[in-house]
């Protein structure tokens, strides 16, 4: 894999993705492009069979440094992915990743860029499906006004639960679309999002309100004299573009991994116990910025996931950090509670 070859040559991580598809329509192998970021270098597969995965498992592992598996189950074999990867990888490092969240991500991006401020604006969205439902509860949070379709009658009852969900304060709201044309009516932003079939129609594109954003999410979701009919008034038109979204989703699994070794635990030092990075710890531990390289104190715990304020000590004028972190420790040895225990 030249993917290999340059990740070793720039000094980053080399990172295998297997993904699934729910379109029947894809062939059972697709070879994506190379994917990089300033952090990593990945190639992606998005495949059908678990045989599939157990050949390129076989052939990645202890080349490239991650095998990243698509947790979601898209196809019969897909929900053995995981168990099925980590049983196989010897060397390589095994994560997983939701790939319907880093498009729904991709989607959610490229509508706040184009469009900043989409409050009391009108949206459709064909294909109220798993992207479209998650596209579609990001827009009313964002505060517009989505219509959304799908191909059967759950779209009332879909529409209802998103709005259950919502903040209480969300403005926008969620409607079940009749059909969707009527969906799209006066809509300022129409996405599709069924599996690559054509839904959105040049008479659709007509009922659109001026510079309307158009949004090709499930590949193959406009008819061609859509795409005529919008280049011709000027609408912006996208075809969704993952890319947008992969390195912010594979930076965060690789962030949480390091956060997790380096930064988060709990441990006893010098006769005290120390916690940090979000784990919970006993009433009088020392809370820090970070387990492994503490730089200083946050303060003591409570000892129910929070610190106690009403015994924290003073930070004296023109105390440098380390009398701080001194004067913190001193309150800590003094706190009455039972002694830390693991």
């Amino acid at each position: 894999m030249n993917m290999l070859s340059e990740a070793a040559a720039s000094r980053r991580l080399s990172i295998v993705m297997i993904g699934t598809t729910a379109r029947a329509d894809n062939p059972p192998l697709i070879i994506a492009p190379v994917r990089e970021s300033s952090r990593f270098v990945a190639c992606a597969f998005i495949i059908r069979h678990a045989e599939q995965l157990a050949q390129i498992c076989s052939f990645a592992d202890g080349k490239a440094d991650y095998l990243f598996i698509d947790a979601e189950s898209k196809s019969p074999d897909a929900a053995s992915f995981v168990s099925l990867a980590r049983s196989l990888a010897r060397k390589s490092k095994v994560r997983t990743y939701k790939g319907n969240d880093v498009t729904a991500l991709a989607c959610d991006l490229l509508i706040s860029s184009l469009l900043p401020d989409v409050s009391g604006a009108r949206a459709a969205v064909i294909g109220a499906g798993n992207l479209g439902t998650k596209s579609a509860l990001a827009l009313a949070e964002r505060g517009a006004h989505v219509n959304i379709c799908r191909r059967d009658d759950k779209a009332p009852l879909l529409a209802e639960a998103l709005n259950a969900i919502s903040g209480k304060h969300t403005q926008g709201k969620i409607i079940a679309a009749s059909n969707p044309l009527a969906a799209a009516e006066g809509a300022r932003i129409l996405i599709g999002f069924t599996q690559g079939y054509p839904v959105l129609t040049a008479e659709m594109i007509r009922s659109l309100s001026p510079h309307a954003l158009i949004i090709d999410g499930g590949i193959g979701t406009l008819h061609e004299e859509a795409v005529h009919e919008a280049n011709a008034r000027g609408h912006l038109l996208y075809r969704l573009d993952v890319r947008i979204a992969f390195a912010h989703i594979v930076d965060g699994i690789l962030s949480t991994e390091q956060f997790i070794e380096n930064t988060s635990g709990r441990e006893r030092r010098d006769g005290r116990y120390y916690v940090a990075g979000g784990v919970i710890g006993m009433k009088g531990d020392m809370v820090v910025d970070s387990i492994r390289h503490p730089k200083f104190v946050i303060g003591i715990a409570d000892g129910k996931g929070g610190i106690d304020r009403g015994n924290q000590p003073a930070r004296k004028k023109g105390a440098t950090d380390h009398e701080s972190n001194d004067d913190y420790r001193d309150a800590a040895r003094d706190y009455p509670s039972k002694p830390n225990h693991t």
